[in-house]
């Protein structure tokens, strides 16, 4: 099988990051839920760890969704940009 993404007249783009800011949504719901669980038995430490857990999923959730939509925005004001994926 040949290694399309060496091939160098090739050019390679990147995936959307919208189906992983999916994955990390649900991710950052079981942390809540984990924190939930903890602070409903009183496990303090894994209140916070699971909080914490849940603010930098959210972070990077939100930072992520700008991001795409950023470069969204770029592929359908200038389809020929170099990151944007052939329509052909």
């Amino acid at each position: 099988m040949p290694h399309r993404a060496l091939d160098p007249e090739k050019t390679v783009t990147t995936d959307p990051l919208w189906g992983y800011l999916v994955a990390a949504g649900g991710v950052g719901v079981l942390a809540v839920a984990a924190a939930v669980t903890a602070a409903w038995v009183d496990a303090v430490v894994t209140v916070v760890a699971q909080a914490v857990m849940a603010v930098l999923i959210f972070m990077i959730f939100l930072g992520g969704g700008e991001v795409q939509s950023h470069q969204d925005q770029l592929c359908h004001d200038v389809p020929s940009a170099a990151s944007c994926k052939d329509s052909g």
